[in-house]
């Protein structure tokens, strides 16, 4: 019998191991629409609580808006202003438990989920990046143009906003020539290289460089690559570059655009609840969601079918689901997809 037994899991071992990453296809559904006079003019980032209502905020006028999961307007709160409760420079937001917090380009706030302000604290620096990742605890993390010393740089910072690290950097004028340090300097950085980033459940850094399909992982301040693979840069479309070298031509110093001759191999970085990480790549040999454990172990591999543009679109993961925030002329769109659990296949 023991015998028996153990040819019998041997085989099931084997058959494990054959199969490998599950590949599938993942569908986004549109949850709701915001259009009319009640559209946001410049959606920017949101989260979602885990009753299912979504947060999101307009960089037009810095107000947080929470919806249902249908899309029906529950509360308004925020808004530019000095004052407790507003914003000079609302950078990112991350609902937590009954809580919201909010990074402000000098203080994070604290708020209910019905926009009551718990708690405002001033940060060390007074600092403006692209879309940070802010955990519970107030650190956060973002990818940040340097003017003093012309870099584009990933910053992780501490709860007080004083810098933890520079993870990585590189120099803009590798990307814009022309760029120089100590000179004024406004860059466009369409399909440039990136940092995306993100926090596991436990607060490590989960990071990786947009130009190269490798993600690293901080462990006790050092940066170990979590998960590589092989990966071939898909072209720019000739139209698509030719109208936007016809741009850079029309606008001279001390603008820059980037005129891409390849799209970025990783366009999108989420860390699951689970300590899965999510991987939006787009290569030669293959685009869709890219499936990691959370040892970075590659579980699966996912089309997806989407009726809108997924490089534009701001994700994050909630209650086992993505949600995709879709800017677009007149209107907000957001869409969700269950994930599939591991074994199932995608839907």
């Amino acid at each position: 019998m023991t015998a028996v037994r153990d040819v019998a899991l041997a085989g099931a071992l084997l058959a494990c191991a054959c199969a490998g990453p599950e590949r599938g296809t993942l569908s986004p559904r549109l949850a709701f629409r915001i259009v009319g006079d009640s559209t946001l003019r410049a959606p920017r980032d949101l989260t979602v609580d885990s009753a299912g209502n979504v947060f999101i905020f307009d960089y037009d006028d810095y107000e947080i808006r929470r919806f249902d999961s249908a899309g029906t307007p529950l509360a308004t709160f925020g808004g530019a202003g000095p004052e407790p409760g507003r914003f000079q420079h609302l950078m990112a937001i991350s609902a937590d438990g009954d809580s919201l917090l909010a990074l402000d380009a000098g203080s994070i706030s604290v708020f209910g989920l019905s926009g009551d302000l718990r708690s405002r604290r001033a940060l060390a620096d007074t600092v403006t990046c692209d879309l940070p990742r802010v955990r519970p605890d107030g650190r956060w993390v973002s990818d940040c143009i340097v003017e003093a010393s012309a870099e584009r740089t990933l910053s992780l910072r501490a709860a007080d906003g004083s810098e933890e690290r520079r993870p990585a950097s590189y120099a803009l004028s590798e990307v814009f020539p022309g760029v120089e340090r100590g000179r004024d300097f406004f860059v466009n950085p369409t399909q440039a290289r990136a940092y995306l980033y993100d926090f596991t459940p436990d607060g490590r850094l989960v990071w990786a460089v947009s130009d190269r399909l490798r993600v690293l992982v901080d462990r006790a301040g050092v940066d170990e690559t979590l998960f590589e693979g092989e990966a071939t840069a898909q072209p720019f479309p000739a139209v698509e570059r030719a109208a936007l070298e016809e741009r850079r031509a029309r606008v001279p110093p001390p603008f820059f655009m980037n005129v891409p001759d390849d799209y970025q191999l990783i366009q999108h970085l989420v860390v699951a609840a689970s300590g899965e990480v999510w991987l939006y790549v787009t290569s030669r040999e293959r685009t869709g969601l890219l499936r990691l454990s959370p040892e970075g172990r590659e579980t699966g591999f996912y089309t997806v079918e989407a009726e809108f543009d997924l490089l534009s679109a701001r994700l994050t993961e909630a209650n086992g689901r993505l949600y995709f925030l879709v800017p677009g002329r007149g209107e907000t769109a957001v869409h969700s997809v269950e994930l599939p659990a591991e074994g199932a296949r995608g839907r």
